[in-house]
């Protein structure tokens, strides 16, 4: 059985917590009628050096990993003007990627406004690894639970739950405490709501039939 082999390269820490699992269980979905393995997501760490810019050090970085890796997921946050920002991360990156990069193909991974976007979209599974005490009505721009990408901070909702709900043993924890088990228990037909993951689920899919590992 032909194995995929996708990495990842995010914006912060937290982003490592979360999108890997995630990733790797949507595209276990995704490969499994088309008879593919999937491995586990690996993290790729870019940290720019001497004059490079930050699109040449993921292009270098690809470079060195490239003998394992089938795709490389991009991470960045996305915002309320995707155009702008297509612009401002997407587009110069591709650039790059098309004249340095490895001959790989690149997914971008764009949550809008940030990476707990995504994690907010299942609430029963916010209830279960948070605690249900909290409700809608206590946390910041709770109403606007069922339109996750209309949230102007996901960050502060997710810790206002997170704050409100958590039981007295998880006592202490953070909001990114929570993060890998949401990843590992959310339900992907809610997240399939989301129109920023439904790009990077067509997008995916665009790239395994690119390689001739999914046909129509």
């Amino acid at each position: 059985m032909i194995e995929v082999n996708a990495f990842l390269t995010a914006e912060g820490n937290s982003d490592y917590d979360f999108l890997p699992v995630l990733l790797e269980r949507a595209l276990n979905r995704l490969c499994l009628p088309h008879r593919l393995a999937v491995a586990p997501v690996q993290v790729l760490r870019v940290s720019v050096q001497g004059q490079e810019s930050r699109h040449e050090a993921v292009c270098r970085v690809a470079r060195a990993a490239v003998a394992g890796m089938t795709l490389l997921f991009y991470h960045y946050d996305g915002s309320a003007a995707p155009d702008r920002e297509e612009r401002k991360y997407w587009a110069p990156l591709w650039e790059t990627w098309k004249r340095h990069g490895p001959v790989r193909p690149l997914v971008r991974v764009v949550p809008v406004r940030e990476m707990e976007s995504w994690a907010l979209s299942d609430l029963d599974v916010l209830r279960q690894v948070a605690g249900s005490s909290w409700q809608a009505k206590s946390v910041f721009e709770g109403d606007r639970l069922s339109r996750v990408e209309c949230l102007s901070d996901p960050k502060r909702t997710l810790k206002d739950i997170v704050a409100s709900g958590r039981r007295r043993r998880r006592a202490g924890r953070e909001a990114g405490d929570y993060l890998t088990r949401i990843a590992e228990l959310m339900r992907l037909d809610y997240l399939e709501n989301v129109p920023s993951y439904r790009l990077w689920l067509s997008e995916t899919f665009e790239a395994l039939k690119e390689l001739r590992l999914i046909r129509d």
